[in-house]
């Protein structure tokens, strides 16, 4: 007896034509980082590893807002420290955009008091600049998949303990507003200029400075450069 003949095999199945597997789509990435440069290189070397495709990319919160509003994506990476309004303002405003998408941090900057904001702000993990493409990749993989994923370099206890609120960090008496006001007035912006870039009243941008100080216990911008420069939290 014949062994049965698949109907479907072969090079004469009755013209039935099988198709191959489809591959899978690759990730959508948005890219949010104020050095054009950089972008690029992340750009390039993200899509020759295969798998993954950057759909557009912003150098600051407005374009990060139009874009998020405007093209599909899975994942948004995006750096820490922005002009005006800070990567982690956006991180939360990107997920209040679209709530079905993702946020990997990505920064050269590993104080945990700023980790674990960006977490708080719905942040899905906290990758390094001077991290290998490979590790990259692996960040984004981890944060589609649902998991928190940290930098091997960054201290997971300290991250737990402030998310906790064991250890608030030198920070922790700030509002999210507060913490926007000193991010920029650490880095030499006048009253006029933070009303600028958070569009408020330079007179709500003074009432916020001298809430600072007041929670800080310093007396002056110098104070508060000092205070930033030792926690490591003057930016990049």
């Amino acid at each position: 007896m014949s062994p049965i003949e698949n109907p479907l095999s072969g090079p004469h199945s009755r013209g039935v034509d099988v198709p191959a597997p489809r591959a899978p789509a690759p990730i959508r990435v948005i890219l949010v980082d104020d050095h054009a440069l950089y972008r690029e290189g992340l750009r390039v070397t993200l899509e020759r590893s295969g798998g993954v495709k950057v759909v557009a990319e912003a150098g600051d919160a407005r374009e990060a807002a139009l874009l998020v509003a405007s093209t599909p994506f899975d994942i948004a990476i995006v750096d820490v420290a922005l002009p005006g309004v800070s990567g982690i303002s956006i991180a939360q405003e990107i997920r209040r955009l679209a709530p079905d998408s993702h946020v990997l941090m990505l920064s050269m900057m590993e104080d945990p008091v700023r980790i674990a904001e960006a977490l708080r702000a719905d942040a899905g993990g906290y990758a390094l600049k001077s991290q290998p493409t490979s590790e990259i990749l692996e960040a984004i993989h981890a944060v589609l998949g649902g998991l928190r994923y940290l930098a091997p370099r960054i201290s997971r206890d300290r991250v737990d303990a402030l998310l906790s609120g064991a250890d608030e960090g030198p920070l922790g008496p700030l509002s999210r507003r507060e913490r926007e006001v000193f991010d920029l007035l650490v880095r030499g912006f006048n009253n006029e200029a933070v009303a600028a870039q958070l569009f408020i009243a330079p007179r709500t941008v003074e009432t916020h400075r001298q809430r600072i100080m007041t929670k800080l216990g310093v007396h002056s911008i110098v104070d508060l450069v000092r205070l930033a420069a030792r926690h490591d939290l003057l930016g990049e």
